[in-house]
């Protein structure tokens, strides 16, 4: 599995806190994220936000950067504009530069 960064962000006024319509969304369905990831072969690592930059950082391992797309096109995607990353370990890049 390869391991992605989402990195997302949103408005002021789409943000959870001020908006009750994507607050509803989040209520629904943010207990059940991390067993709809599952079964579509996403495993959320962690997920990192910051409420008055209004951005996120979730940490996935997924086979394909377009399961990622396709999972969050039906759920974050809705309120975020979203970049998915393919990341590696500071661990990775100390190994890679041993082999240069």
């Amino acid at each position: 599995m390869g391991l992605y960064g989402i990195y997302g962000s949103h408005t002021t006024e789409a943000c959870p806190l001020n908006s009750s319509e994507t607050r509803k969304l989040i209520i629904e369905k943010g207990p059940l994220i991390n067993q709809e990831a599952r079964n579509n072969n996403i495993k959320i690592v962690n997920q990192y936000h910051s409420a008055l930059e209004h951005t996120f950082l979730w940490v996935v391992e997924a086979d394909d950067a377009h399961l990622i797309q396709t999972f969050f096109a039906t759920n974050l995607a809705r309120f975020n504009s979203l970049k998915i990353v393919p990341l590696i370990t500071f661990s990775d890049v100390i190994e890679h530069c041993k082999k240069l």
